[in-house]
């Protein structure tokens, strides 16, 4: 039993999948085992032989979180951690994580990252670490400071007994987990940049569709009791803005 499951889920991204497998294989911490989950009809060929690694097929919803919930359903590790297909991370990431989630006990731990936006030959890059006030889920109303499930550490036992990634929204995944995940205990920050987000004008992204955007967005809505189903609108206003004006960046590239 490995301390560390890695969940990739993936579709119709040969040549993306073999850096972001590259990137773990590269990681100084060693006790892992990775779950590819393949959302598609097209077989993977992948040239590994570790042992770690194991590719499977999504056994549940069509789509990146019914694949996610098929690697949690088959992880044997004490946490688990995420990886995009498309996303990459520093050799210390998981160590670092590790640590923090061995000595200090919060249900998710989080990192810095780098934001890389791709159009033609033009990159850009910034890098992007928020804090919590007060606590996750008073912050997480005004917006979702996290990021990127690339960047997440989660205790197991959580994923397994008590929060599921929602396989009916296919946009704001990670804001949904996170707004469920805070009820249920603390998180921890780490502002090292230990991961990189590539955003790739050329590929499709699901989170620039907007009848998914809106459609999530009233699903989680629905979700939220008492005053959190007021102070939520702020959040989901926020980051309504942030893709509005990352639509534009990406055009004006």
């Amino acid at each position: 039993m490995a301390e560390v499951s890695i969940i990739i889920p993936t579709k119709n991204r040969p040549d993306l999948i073999i850096r972001a497998i590259n990137s773990v294989l590269h990681q100084t911490f060693k006790d892992w085992e990775l779950f590819i989950v393949n959302d598609s009809i097209e077989e993977i060929l992948l040239n590994q032989s570790d042992a770690r690694i194991h590719l499977v097929q999504n056994q549940l919803f069509s789509g990146a979180n019914g694949a996610r919930n098929t690697g949690i359903n088959l992880s044997t590790g004490k946490y688990i951690a995420f990886l995009d297909d498309d996303d990459t991370w520093t050799p210390n990431k998981l160590i670092r994580q590790v640590e923090i989630m061995r000595s200090m006990g919060p249900i998710l731990c989080y990192t810095g990252k780098k934001i890389i936006c791709k159009k033609k030959r033009i990159t850009k890059t910034k890098n992007s670490y928020y804090t919590t006030f007060l606590n996750p889920l008073v912050t997480l109303q005004f917006h979702n400071y996290i990021g990127t499930t690339s960047c997440i550490m989660i205790k197991s036992n959580v994923l397994k007994n008590k929060v599921k990634f929602d396989e009916s929204i296919h946009s704001l995944q990670d804001y949904d987990l996170y707004l469920q995940l805070a009820k249920w205990g603390d998180f921890i920050g780490i502002p090292e940049i230990l991961v990189s987000y590539n955003f790739d004008c050329i590929i499709e992204h699901t989170s620039l569709k907007k009848k998914d955007f809106v459609w999530s967005a009233i699903q989680i809505y629905k979700k939220q009791r008492g005053i959190y189903r007021v102070t939520i609108l702020i959040g989901l206003i926020i980051t309504l803005m942030q893709k509005i004006y990352k639509y534009f960046q990406y055009k004006l590239i």
